[in-house]
């Protein structure tokens, strides 16, 4: 089973910094791990919405 998160980065428009709502995947490696980006989104409405679909 794959796990997701949701975790909370910076990004840019042009040069004006904005928060981006990133959406995650584990995945898992012989010895560890890492998490991938799946999605980001402006709000945190969006990327939970995007998280419940991929948790069913």
């Amino acid at each position: 089973m794959e796990r997701y998160r949701i975790i909370r980065g910076e990004g840019y428009n042009g040069c004006i910094p904005i928060i981006i709502y990133w959406v995650q995947v584990r995945k898992d490696k012989r010895i560890s791990s890492e998490w991938v980006n799946v999605k980001g989104f402006d709000t945190y409405k969006r990327a939970k919405e995007l998280l419940d679909i991929l948790n069913e």
